[in-house]
């Protein structure tokens, strides 16, 4: 793992955290603010929903950088040590890959064409529906590092390249 692979992760995972913690200092403030009258918090929702989409994309592309992400195994075990297991691999990898590519390209549209303004602070809705093309760019790289690692060939085992006197 590279060194900007492991601040990209920190990155990534540092977003999420924040907004976990964002959100439940918001959701407290507002139970709170039920007993204990202090001010309106009506803005509190657009910030929780903003926070909300930034840890979900931010999360999903830590867990994909990982590969930590839910899997059906059941195939992968059936075809463990056999002549298909790497061809399954690339297989599932470049579904992976196609699909997130497609969802990075369509939220980019989306990205790009949104002109609505979200209804307290009047912000741009592209500071929400960028989530989803930065983070989605961020999957494709590390399913196309994921690819590339299974298709280059296995480095020669040490004690294959020098075999023991023994046999």
């Amino acid at each position: 793992m590279t060194r900007v692979e492991q601040w990209i992760g920190a990155g990534l995972r540092a977003v999420a955290v924040t907004g976990l913690v964002g959100i439940l200092v918001l959701m407290v403030a507002g139970v709170a603010n039920r007993f204990w009258p202090l001010g309106s918090l009506d803005w509190s929702d657009e910030i929780i929903e903003l926070m909300l989409v930034w840890l979900i994309f931010s999360g999903t592309a830590e867990v994909w950088r990982v590969n930590q992400h839910f899997a059906v195994d059941i195939v992968p075990l059936m075809l463990r040590g056999g002549r298909f297991e790497k061809a399954y691999s690339v297989f599932v990898t470049v579904a992976g890959l196609v699909f997130i590519a497609i969802f990075t390209w369509k939220s980019l549209d989306l990205f790009l064409r949104a002109d609505d303004l979200s209804p307290y602070f009047s912000w741009s809705r592209r500071l929400w529906y960028g989530a989803m093309p930065v983070n989605g760019a961020l999957m494709v790289v590390f399913s196309l590092r994921q690819l590339w690692r299974m298709l280059l060939p296995a480095p020669a085992n040490e004690a294959d390249r020098h075999p023991s006197p023994t046999g």
